[in-house]
Protein backbone atom coordinates (compact mmCIF):
# COMPACT_ATOMS: atom_id res chain seq x y z
CA UNK A 1 0.00 0.00 0.00
CA UNK A 2 2.81 2.43 0.80
CA UNK A 3 4.15 2.14 -2.76
CA UNK A 4 0.70 2.61 -4.30
CA UNK A 5 0.04 5.55 -1.99
CA UNK A 6 3.26 7.33 -2.93
CA UNK A 7 2.63 6.84 -6.64
CA UNK A 8 -0.86 8.29 -6.37
CA UNK A 9 0.30 11.26 -4.31
CA UNK A 10 2.90 12.07 -6.95
CA UNK A 11 0.42 12.10 -9.84
CA UNK A 12 -1.57 15.08 -11.02
CA UNK A 13 -5.24 14.75 -10.12
CA UNK A 14 -6.33 15.32 -13.72
CA UNK A 15 -4.21 12.34 -14.80
CA UNK A 16 -5.69 9.83 -12.37
CA UNK A 17 -8.25 8.64 -14.93
CA UNK A 18 -11.21 9.33 -12.69
CA UNK A 19 -14.82 9.09 -13.81
CA UNK A 20 -18.19 8.49 -12.20
CA UNK A 21 -19.23 5.51 -14.33
CA UNK A 22 -18.18 2.33 -12.57
CA UNK A 23 -16.83 4.25 -9.57
CA UNK A 24 -17.73 3.60 -5.90
CA UNK A 25 -19.97 6.69 -5.93
CA UNK A 26 -22.15 5.44 -8.80
CA UNK A 27 -24.45 3.17 -6.72
CA UNK A 28 -25.35 6.15 -4.53
CA UNK A 29 -26.33 8.17 -7.60
CA UNK A 30 -28.53 5.29 -8.73
CA UNK A 31 -30.14 5.25 -5.29
CA UNK A 32 -30.79 8.99 -5.59
CA UNK A 33 -32.48 8.46 -8.96
CA UNK A 34 -34.72 5.80 -7.42
CA UNK A 35 -35.70 8.18 -4.63
CA UNK A 36 -36.56 10.93 -7.12
CA UNK A 37 -38.61 8.48 -9.16
CA UNK A 38 -40.46 7.31 -6.07
CA UNK A 39 -41.53 10.92 -5.54
CA UNK A 40 -42.81 11.15 -9.10
CA UNK A 41 -39.92 13.29 -10.35
CA UNK A 42 -38.42 12.32 -13.69
CA UNK A 43 -35.71 14.96 -13.35
CA UNK A 44 -32.19 13.93 -12.37
CA UNK A 45 -29.35 16.46 -12.19
CA UNK A 46 -26.03 15.99 -13.93
CA UNK A 47 -22.90 15.20 -11.90
CA UNK A 48 -19.20 15.90 -12.23
CA UNK A 49 -16.04 15.23 -10.26
CA UNK A 50 -14.35 18.16 -8.55
CA UNK A 51 -12.48 18.92 -5.32
CA UNK A 52 -15.47 19.35 -2.99
CA UNK A 53 -19.22 18.92 -2.69
CA UNK A 54 -21.43 21.59 -4.19
CA UNK A 55 -23.46 23.05 -7.03
CA UNK A 56 -21.98 26.06 -8.81
CA UNK A 57 -24.15 29.13 -8.30
CA UNK A 58 -27.39 28.72 -10.30
CA UNK A 59 -25.92 25.78 -12.24
CA UNK A 60 -27.91 22.51 -11.86
CA UNK A 61 -24.88 20.22 -11.87
CA UNK A 62 -23.69 18.50 -8.69
CA UNK A 63 -20.00 18.45 -7.88
CA UNK A 64 -18.73 15.32 -6.14
CA UNK A 65 -15.29 15.10 -4.50
CA UNK A 66 -12.91 13.18 -6.75
CA UNK A 67 -11.74 10.86 -3.98
CA UNK A 68 -15.19 9.23 -3.92
CA UNK A 69 -14.50 7.91 -7.43
CA UNK A 70 -11.69 5.62 -6.24
CA UNK A 71 -11.32 3.38 -3.20
CA UNK A 72 -7.54 4.00 -2.91
CA UNK A 73 -8.11 7.76 -3.12
CA UNK A 74 -10.79 7.47 -0.46
CA UNK A 75 -8.28 5.72 1.76
CA UNK A 76 -5.75 8.50 1.18
CA UNK A 77 -8.42 11.11 1.94
CA UNK A 78 -9.10 9.49 5.30
CA UNK A 79 -5.39 9.23 6.08
CA UNK A 80 -4.78 12.86 5.17
CA UNK A 81 -7.85 14.49 6.69
CA UNK A 82 -9.08 12.03 9.28
CA UNK A 83 -12.49 11.73 7.65
CA UNK A 84 -14.31 10.03 4.81
CA UNK A 85 -18.03 10.27 4.16
CA UNK A 86 -20.01 7.20 5.17
CA UNK A 87 -23.11 5.92 3.36
CA UNK A 88 -25.52 8.06 5.37
CA UNK A 89 -23.52 11.24 4.84
CA UNK A 90 -23.11 10.65 1.11
CA UNK A 91 -26.85 10.25 0.65
CA UNK A 92 -27.59 13.28 2.82
CA UNK A 93 -25.23 15.40 0.73
CA UNK A 94 -26.59 14.07 -2.57
CA UNK A 95 -30.14 14.91 -1.51
CA UNK A 96 -29.08 18.35 -0.30
CA UNK A 97 -27.21 19.17 -3.51
CA UNK A 98 -30.14 17.86 -5.54
CA UNK A 99 -32.25 20.46 -3.75
CA UNK A 100 -29.93 23.14 -5.09
CA UNK A 101 -29.87 21.59 -8.55
CA UNK A 102 -33.64 21.35 -8.86
CA UNK A 103 -33.99 24.91 -7.58
CA UNK A 104 -31.60 26.12 -10.27
CA UNK A 105 -32.90 23.88 -13.07
CA UNK A 106 -36.48 25.10 -12.68
CA UNK A 107 -35.63 28.55 -11.26
CA UNK A 108 -37.91 27.73 -8.36
CA UNK A 109 -36.87 30.79 -6.39
CA UNK A 110 -38.98 32.76 -8.90
CA UNK A 111 -42.10 30.73 -8.10
CA UNK A 112 -44.97 32.42 -6.25
CA UNK A 113 -44.53 32.03 -2.52
CA UNK A 114 -40.88 30.92 -2.56
CA UNK A 115 -39.58 34.22 -1.20
CA UNK A 116 -42.32 34.38 1.42
CA UNK A 117 -41.54 30.84 2.61
CA UNK A 118 -37.73 30.79 2.48
CA UNK A 119 -36.67 34.43 2.20
CA UNK A 120 -34.98 36.37 -0.61
CA UNK A 121 -32.80 34.24 -2.88
CA UNK A 122 -30.66 37.34 -3.52
CA UNK A 123 -29.69 37.66 0.14
CA UNK A 124 -25.88 38.00 0.47
CA UNK A 125 -24.22 34.63 1.09
CA UNK A 126 -21.86 34.48 4.06
CA UNK A 127 -19.79 31.52 5.20
CA UNK A 128 -20.08 32.52 8.86
CA UNK A 129 -23.55 32.72 10.39
CA UNK A 130 -25.05 32.59 13.86
CA UNK A 131 -27.82 29.98 14.01
CA UNK A 132 -30.36 29.40 16.72
CA UNK A 133 -29.94 25.69 17.61
CA UNK A 134 -33.42 25.55 19.16
CA UNK A 135 -35.33 27.08 16.25
CA UNK A 136 -38.29 25.09 14.98
CA UNK A 137 -38.55 27.18 11.83
CA UNK A 138 -35.93 25.08 10.04
CA UNK A 139 -35.44 21.38 9.35
CA UNK A 140 -32.55 19.51 10.93
CA UNK A 141 -30.71 17.46 8.36
CA UNK A 142 -26.99 17.74 7.59
CA UNK A 143 -24.74 17.69 10.63
CA UNK A 144 -22.18 20.31 9.61
CA UNK A 145 -19.50 21.20 12.15
CA UNK A 146 -19.35 23.61 13.87
CA UNK A 147 -23.01 24.35 13.21
CA UNK A 148 -24.39 20.87 13.88
CA UNK A 149 -27.91 20.49 12.43
CA UNK A 150 -28.55 24.18 11.76
CA UNK A 151 -27.22 24.47 8.18
CA UNK A 152 -30.66 25.40 6.85
CA UNK A 153 -30.33 28.72 8.69
CA UNK A 154 -27.33 29.80 6.62
CA UNK A 155 -29.18 31.22 3.59
CA UNK A 156 -32.60 30.88 1.91
CA UNK A 157 -31.01 28.73 -0.81
CA UNK A 158 -29.62 26.38 1.85
CA UNK A 159 -32.95 26.43 3.67
CA UNK A 160 -34.70 25.23 0.52
CA UNK A 161 -32.04 22.57 -0.19
CA UNK A 162 -32.23 21.19 3.34
CA UNK A 163 -36.03 21.21 3.34
CA UNK A 164 -36.06 19.43 -0.02
CA UNK A 165 -33.58 16.84 1.29
CA UNK A 166 -35.80 16.00 4.26
CA UNK A 167 -38.84 15.79 1.95
CA UNK A 168 -36.95 13.44 -0.40
CA UNK A 169 -35.48 11.12 2.24
CA UNK A 170 -37.29 7.76 2.27
CA UNK A 171 -39.18 7.06 5.49
CA UNK A 172 -38.18 10.42 6.96
CA UNK A 173 -41.66 10.75 8.46
CA UNK A 174 -41.50 14.51 8.05
CA UNK A 175 -45.23 14.99 8.55
CA UNK A 176 -45.04 13.31 11.94
CA UNK A 177 -41.57 14.51 12.98
CA UNK A 178 -42.26 18.18 12.30
CA UNK A 179 -45.94 18.25 13.24
CA UNK A 180 -46.64 21.41 15.21
CA UNK A 181 -43.39 23.07 14.14
CA UNK A 182 -43.56 26.22 11.97
CA UNK A 183 -41.19 24.51 9.48
CA UNK A 184 -43.97 22.09 8.50
CA UNK A 185 -45.30 24.83 6.21
CA UNK A 186 -41.99 24.83 4.32
CA UNK A 187 -42.18 21.08 3.86
CA UNK A 188 -45.77 21.31 2.65
CA UNK A 189 -44.76 24.05 0.23
CA UNK A 190 -41.97 21.86 -1.19
CA UNK A 191 -44.43 18.97 -1.49
CA UNK A 192 -46.85 21.14 -3.49
CA UNK A 193 -44.06 22.63 -5.59
CA UNK A 194 -42.65 19.23 -6.57
CA UNK A 195 -46.10 18.08 -7.65
CA UNK A 196 -46.42 21.23 -9.73
CA UNK A 197 -43.19 20.74 -11.69
CA UNK A 198 -43.74 17.03 -12.39
CA UNK A 199 -43.52 16.57 -16.14
CA UNK A 200 -42.12 20.05 -16.79
CA UNK A 201 -38.92 20.62 -18.73
CA UNK A 202 -36.04 22.26 -16.83
CA UNK A 203 -35.34 25.86 -17.77
CA UNK A 204 -31.61 25.38 -17.25
CA UNK A 205 -29.48 22.27 -17.69
CA UNK A 206 -25.85 23.34 -17.82
CA UNK A 207 -23.47 26.13 -16.89
CA UNK A 208 -19.92 26.90 -15.91
CA UNK A 209 -18.41 24.27 -13.64
CA UNK A 210 -16.12 25.05 -10.72
CA UNK A 211 -12.82 23.14 -10.60
CA UNK A 212 -13.78 20.13 -12.74
CA UNK A 213 -11.34 17.27 -12.26
CA UNK A 214 -9.85 17.78 -15.73
CA UNK A 215 -8.62 21.19 -14.56
CA UNK A 216 -7.09 19.97 -11.30
CA UNK A 217 -3.53 19.94 -12.57
CA UNK A 218 -1.73 19.88 -9.22
CA UNK A 219 -0.24 16.66 -7.83
CA UNK A 220 -2.41 14.94 -5.26
CA UNK A 221 0.19 15.58 -2.56
CA UNK A 222 0.06 19.32 -3.28
CA UNK A 223 -3.73 19.25 -3.00
CA UNK A 224 -3.44 17.89 0.52
CA UNK A 225 -0.69 20.33 1.45
CA UNK A 226 -3.02 23.16 0.47
CA UNK A 227 -5.88 21.58 2.37
CA UNK A 228 -3.72 21.30 5.47
CA UNK A 229 -2.74 24.95 5.18
CA UNK A 230 -6.33 26.04 4.65
CA UNK A 231 -7.71 24.16 7.64
CA UNK A 232 -4.68 24.39 9.88
CA UNK A 233 -3.80 20.71 9.86
CA UNK A 234 -0.23 19.66 10.41
CA UNK A 235 -0.49 15.87 10.29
Amino acid sequence: WQTVRERLLARRICNLGLRIKGAPIEPYIRQLRRELGAKGLDYTPAFYLTDSWGCPDRVPVIGIPFYLASAPLGRIEKEQTGRLEDVQTIMQLLRHETGHAINYAFRLWEQPGWKEVFGPFSKPYRDVFHPNPWSRRFVRHICSCPYRYTYAQKHPDEDFAETFAVWLTPRSGWRRKYRGWPVIEKLRYVDRLMRKICGQEPRCRRGRLVNPVRELTMPLAEHYRRQAGKYGRTG
